[in-house]
């Protein structure tokens, strides 16, 4: 009777599971990415249903380490963040890193093209700008994916296409190169606003980092129960066996 009890809780407990995480893609207490905004990213990354955990959010006083400890090591990431201009308008802006971020790379170069797979992204305005891929064999435009130092907090790019600075609010910028639609270098131009780069002159609000996961299909639960409930019927069986 005690096996029969057991047996049934862990299988009430793995059911519950399930039906937490099927639940958290829809209520995961994402402050700066509505629903919307997270499909969208979901299309532009084109795999499907994600699971996004939010590792990182930016308290005051916070600066680049405190980034940089919640972040590093932690696999591929969305990194989003409020960024107003110099004339005070307010974009919701950011970046795919495929890599982990870390304190002491420097600059992630991807020379092939299968790696050249981060973006950025305007989810304000509507657009995403894919990382540039070769024009010939040992092309380097494009190959700039992040830049990875204690001081700098999510940066992309050569140019920097997107900055955060140390203090992770003032002084920032965006100088396009790495990153665009147009398949070719830009000319530094702001993912902001489009207008030409004429100084550190991007702060930034709210700055949240989130790891990535894939949310398994429907399918996939369905085989893990059917799995369990086989389970607890060959538990009953050896007890009722026992107890013959």
């Amino acid at each position: 009777m005690h096996n029969n009890f057991r047996t049934a809780s862990s299988v009430a407990l793995a059911v519950a599971g399930m039906a937490f995480c099927m639940g958290a893609h829809a209520d995961s207490g994402i402050s700066l990415l509505s629903p919307g905004y997270q499909a969208q990213l979901e299309t532009w990354l084109g795999e499907g249903r994600l699971a996004l955990t939010n590792i990182y959010s930016k308290a005051a006083g916070d600066t680049s380490l405190d980034f940089h400890k919640a972040s590093d090591g932690k696999g591929r990431t969305f990194s989003v963040m409020e960024a107003t201009n110099s004339s005070g308008k307010t974009w919701l802006v950011g970046g795919y890193n495929p890599q982990s971020w870390s304190s002491t790379d420097g600059m992630h170069v991807t020379m092939d093209d299968s790696q050249r797979t981060a973006f950025l992204f305007n989810l304000t305005a509507g657009f995403m700008l894919p990382q540039l891929k070769q024009y010939f064999n040992g092309d380097g435009i494009g190959q700039d994916q992040t830049f990875n130092r204690a001081d700098y907090g999510p940066t992309f790019g050569f140019g920097h296409d997107l900055y955060v600075p140390q203090n992770l609010t003032n002084g920032g910028s965006s100088f396009l190169y790495t990153y665009n639609y147009r398949g070719q270098p830009s000319t530094g131009v702001s993912l902001l606003d489009g207008s030409i780069w004429h100084g550190n002159d991007v702060t930034f609000g709210a700055i949240q980092v989130f790891a990535i996961s894939a949310v398994p299909e429907p399918a996939t639960y369905g085989l893990l129960l059917t799995g369990l409930l086989v389970l607890l019927a060959r538990q009953r069986c050896r007890a009722k066996a026992r107890a013959a």
